[in-house]
């Protein structure tokens, strides 16, 4: 008998005996498209693409019209990093890097913009996306930027008006 798994909101689920995981299916708690694993299996594999639980009318027609979850194996890595938690990093990381010259807040804008965007797409995309450290770096470098930045031209105009009521 074999112990079955299957993932569900991202999480493994399992083990469970040959008649739960059938009944599991009849009742449409899986899909098709939900990622299925057994030992002996080369990895996961979308229940659909299982044929000792496909088969035999398992997985009926009105479920295979379900849209796949997009899900990745359970236990690996996603493997497409968010593009803007990249900007938000590298415009951070200048932003600081540039914290002496009065130009380091225009790194930290699109840093902190970028970075908000990217854990928004992150969050709402179906399919598994990378980069949510990357860009919450971002995000601290950013706002750290545009105080940096800010103190800077406080501090300078201070200066500069100080300097030219006492001449």
């Amino acid at each position: 008998m074999a112990n079955w798994y299957y993932g569900e909101n991202g999480e493994q689920q399992g083990p469970f005996d040959d008649a739960t995981i059938r009944q599991a299916i009849s009742d449409g708690k899986l899909t098709p498209y939900t990622m299925v694993w057994r030992e002996g299996m080369p990895g996961w594999l979308p229940l659909l693409q299982v044929p000792e639980l496909s088969g035999g009318g398992m997985v009926s027609d009105q479920m295979a019209n379900v849209p796949p979850q997009y899900a990745a194996p359970y236990g690996t890595i996603p493997g497409t990093t968010s593009g803007l938690a990249i900007a938000s990093m590298v415009c951070g990381i200048v932003g600081v890097m540039m914290s002496c010259c009065y130009v380091s807040g225009l790194f930290g804008i699109p840093a902190v913009i970028c970075g908000h965007m990217a854990l928004n797409r992150i969050g709402q995309s179906p399919i598994p996306l990378a980069g949510r450290g990357m860009a919450i770096t971002g995000l601290i470098l950013g706002y750290l930027g545009i105080v940096i930045s800010a103190g800077t031209i406080v501090f300078a105009t201070i200066a500069f008006s100080g300097a030219a009521l006492h001449p």
